[in-house]
């Protein structure tokens, strides 16, 4: 009796030990899998953050791109840098809707969605990067900006130390609906001396005026929602 007792007891030994294995090996597993997916959600912060920045880079350089404009461009002697130059009512228009070569330039925009709105138009008023200037930049796949950033130029109220104007640029990333938007100041001397920019500032809401506007970031663009 004594023996067999001694078998049985041994067997429940032997299967608790076993469930307690399973349990274990079923804690590190659910372990493995927490860290593994923590790693990945990581990661692709880490992406979306780094194409974040190529998207603000590339508006830092719509920025720069419109200042060259601003200071005559590629041509300095044409009817758009003499246009940009002198403030001209023909040039700075309502909506951005002056025909080119004054596409791009507009009298000041009150409404934020609105300048949003001919900010994303695929077919609007913004000038492509490189338009006036002759700069380029890569672009494409992998690494590099979906598309080439944008900018809008608009004529602020003269004052005795120069015109004023204010720019905002459009940049893009690598991934599609990644986008980011900037805002400067340009100022330049009466005279025709060189301008400088006197103040800049990222648009913290640049996803809440898209969104308010008629317009939608998809893909390579916008398109139109009405």
């Amino acid at each position: 009796m004594r023996g067999i007792h001694t078998t049985a007891s041994r067997r429940r030994e032997g299967g608790i030990a076993l469930l307690t294995a399973l349990v274990l090996m079923l804690a590190v597993l659910m372990t493995g899998i927490a860290s593994t997916r923590g790693a990945l959600q990581g990661a692709r912060a880490a992406a979306h953050e780094r194409d974040r920045m190529l998207a603000l880079q590339m508006a830092g350089a719509a920025l720069h791109d419109a200042e060259q404009d601003i200071e005559g461009g590629a041509e300095p002697g044409s009817a758009r840098a003499n246009a940009i130059a002198g403030g001209s009512a023909d040039a700075f228009v309502a909506g951005c809707g002056g025909a080119r070569p004054y596409n791009g330039l507009c009298i000041h925009e009150t409404d934020p969605v609105r300048l949003a709105e001919l900010l994303l138009d695929d077919d609007g008023p913004a000038v492509l990067f490189g338009s006036f200037t002759g700069a380029s930049m890569p672009g494409g796949e992998g690494a590099l900006p979906l598309e080439a950033p944008r900018y809008l130029i608009e004529l602020m109220p003269a004052s005795p130390d120069g015109q004023l104007y204010r720019i905002t640029a459009r940049g893009a990333g690598s991934m599609p609906g990644t986008h980011a938007a900037l805002q400067a100041y340009y100022r330049k001397p009466p005279g025709g001396a060189p301008g400088r920019r006197i103040g800049w500032r990222e648009l913290g809401n640049w996803s809440e005026l898209a969104a308010a506007s008629d317009f939608v970031i998809s893909g390579k663009g916008a398109h139109e929602t009405r």
